[in-house]
């Protein structure tokens, strides 16, 4: 069922070159993106003094860290062959990548991580990158490189481990957070004023 949903998305694949440019790249440029989603988000927190919106930038960034870390784990329990690996003769491959393994994808799981950790501080936003999480992730079964399966497993990953970092583990970001500010302090660079904190907290980090 998954080899026959993966074929359905696939099969256009070569024969529209506009498509298969869109596609192309809406699947390369998402490492880009997001990362570049959590620096801007860091240094608007940083520059504005926002300690809530550096905060966010961290959660995203160590549940995009978590969440690839649970694939390794995942991957090595079962390892599932890609489709272009698994099926050469029928998956139109539009992109040069390594037979490692498919599932979950580490894409899809990294960037639902960072889309429902942004939603979760910023609702229009997240949902934002949530389209895009889910553009990338069409295009990545698009091009050939990922099964279905592949993206829903990637989908739940990211999911769980944004959910569980947002709303079990806040604490453990904001101290995160907290050391992020020390080092900040630490390397003798500003931290604005209009952070959260009293001129008394921010004294005691240093």
């Amino acid at each position: 069922m998954d080899y026959r949903v993966e074929h359905l998305i696939n099969a256009p694949a070569g024969h529209h070159p506009l498509l298969d440019a869109v596609m192309v790249r809406a699947a390369g440029w998402a490492v880009g993106i997001f990362v570049g989603l959590i620096v801007l988000w860091f240094l608007i927190g940083w520059v504005r003094g926002l300690e809530r919106e550096r905060r966010g930038a961290i959660t995203a960034l160590i549940g995009a860290g978590v969440a690839l870390l649970a694939n390794v784990v995942i991957s090595h329990l079962w390892y599932r062959p890609r489709p272009f690996v698994s099926h050469p003769l029928s998956v139109h491959l539009l992109t040069h990548h390594p037979a490692d393994a498919s599932f979950p994808s580490d894409h899809a799981s990294a960037a639902f991580a960072i889309s429902f950790v942004l939603l979760a501080f910023h609702r229009r936003l997240g949902v934002l990158a949530l389209l895009y999480a889910a553009l990338m992730s069409y295009a990545r079964v698009y091009v050939g490189e990922h099964y279905p399966g592949d993206i829903a497993g990637g989908f739940v990953v990211g999911t769980v481990v944004a959910t569980v970092l947002v709303l079990w583990l806040e604490p453990a970001m904001r101290a995160l957070s907290r050391l992020a500010d020390r080092m900040i302090l630490a390397l003798h660079l500003p931290l604005p004023q209009g952070s959260r904190r009293t001129g008394r907290q921010r004294a005691s980090l240093r």
